[in-house]
């Protein structure tokens, strides 16, 4: 069987060197679109209506795949109808922040534990709403399970949700969701799991534990605006909606509300249709082809990228030793040239793209780099006046898709950019990177 077909991966993009095949390692922020999914959503465009209540061919059409699409997620998540509701949602950032506001009748005024490691989508929410406790990483930014015990022992119940990512977004690492959910339980609190990195590359079972999961479609070659929020179904059908208006409501008078059941209940407006069916076309490419597949391929590829960035003198690969069961996420530093000037060297001469800076990340990447206080202080106050700060990393994140032969590209051109004794690039505010002097963008449409 041929693995599935990625849109853009063959295409050529202008360098300062002529054209080049574009290497996109940025898979960690945004996927490419499946060339399947791309199918599904142009056959389905013509049929394209509104859900639920419309009364003709079309709006069945769209209810009919819009519904499928929520059975599928239910089936491939292993989350059991009976007992899980799946609504759907633009990202795993909205998904979380409804969580959050959701779980007030449960949370109430207890505390929330989180990490270290998580990307600020799995922070703020609930620092925000709630009293956090953070469970801190070792030196290779790495969470110790004891660690988690250790804060839900001592907290005597008044920890009510455990919030922890699948996947760090930064180094690849992949937390053992399951002990961790088994750990939470014991303690008397939830878990809920952002699940944004970890779904498009790892098997997941709801029915191992996990109370609530969210994750994006545009992480899952799926991008068309939509992500899903999966949780136990008595505990999210608790209380009001947390928005509310058309389509989730049985009944409304001037002095009297009837909600919906879930879905319904959280999904208020018009939904991502659109969105929905990619995702579950996706999902179904996903299933063809077999997560177990995918995952050796990634795990081969993993490899050669970490021997790739070892093997170059001046470069720190963040965190410690890889394990087989990361993620193909690599993020690093150059001793000799700023991560800004590095990648903006490897997009504009040899049609790479990473991405940089802390990844939405801040506490783990600063962290990760032995910020000092004195040095968080002044990249607050470069980030307070729109510059790029002096401290960051660069993100190689790969996918099923590339290449041994990219990987060595990507050696190649940071082998030639830590060569040279300098490197005449500006810094461009409009686009906040660092560009060839006298550039130009041209849009390629």
């Amino acid at each position: 069987m041929r693995r599935p077909e990625v849109i853009g991966e063959r295409d050529v993009v202008k360098t300062l060197h002529g054209e080049r095949p574009y290497i996109f390692f940025d898979n960690a922020a945004s996927t490419p679109a499946l060339k399947s999914v791309f199918d599904r959503v142009s056959a389905f465009m013509p049929y394209y209506s509104n859900v639920e209540r419309g009364i003709g061919y079309k709006s069945f059409v769209s209810t009919e795949l819009f519904e499928r699409a929520r059975e599928v997620i239910h089936e491939f998540m292993e989350a059991p109808e009976d007992e899980y509701a799946v609504i759907f949602v633009k990202n795993t950032t909205e998904a979380i922040n409804k969580l959050a506001r959701k779980l007030r009748p449960i949370i109430g005024d207890g505390k929330v534990l989180t990490t270290e490691m998580e990307h600020h989508s799995n922070f703020l929410p609930w620092k925000k709403h709630y009293e956090t406790e953070v469970v801190e990483v070792d030196k290779n930014g790495r969470i110790d399970v004891n660690l988690i015990e250790d804060k839900l022992k001592k907290a005597k119940g008044k920890i009510k949700l455990v919030a922890i990512t699948g996947a760090s977004n930064v180094t690849g690492y992949v937390n053992p969701i399951y002990e961790i959910a088994d750990i939470a339980h014991r303690y008397g609190a939830l878990i809920s799991i952002d699940g944004a990195q970890y779904i498009p590359h790892k098997h997941i079972s709801m029915k191992n534990g996990i109370d609530f999961l969210s994750f994006s479609a545009h992480k899952f070659y799926a991008p068309f605006g939509s992500g899903a929020l999966i949780g136990k179904k008595e505990l999210l059908d608790k209380g009001d909606p947390e928005s509310v208006g058309g389509g989730t409501v049985k009944f409304v008078a001037l002095d009297e509300v009837i909600w919906a059941d879930l879905p319904e209940k959280e999904e208020a407006g018009t939904p991502v249709i659109i969105g929905a069916i990619a995702l579950m076309a996706a999902l179904e490419e996903f299933k063809k082809w077999g997560m177990e597949a995918l995952e050796k391929i990634e795990e081969h590829l993993h490899e050669k990228l970490y021997k790739a960035l070892g093997d170059l003198d001046g470069i720190k690969i963040l965190g410690g030793e890889r394990n087989n069961d990361d993620l193909p996420v690599i993020s690093f530093v150059s001793e000799k040239v700023s991560p800004y000037v590095l990648s903006s060297v490897l997009s504009f001469e040899y049609g790479i793209g990473v991405r940089t800076g802390c990844f939405c990340a801040q506490p783990y990447v600063k962290k990760l780099l032995s910020v000092t206080e004195r040095e968080s202080e002044s990249i607050k106050q470069d980030l307070l006046h729109g510059l790029l700060p002096e401290k960051g990393a660069i993100r190689a994140s790969l996918s099923f898709y590339n290449t041994e032969e990219e990987i060595n590209v990507l050696k190649e051109a940071i082998q030639d950019a830590l060569s040279r004794d300098k490197i005449d690039y500006e810094y461009d505010p409009h686009f906040k990177a660092f560009v060839p002097r006298g550039f130009k963008f041209t849009l390629p449409f």
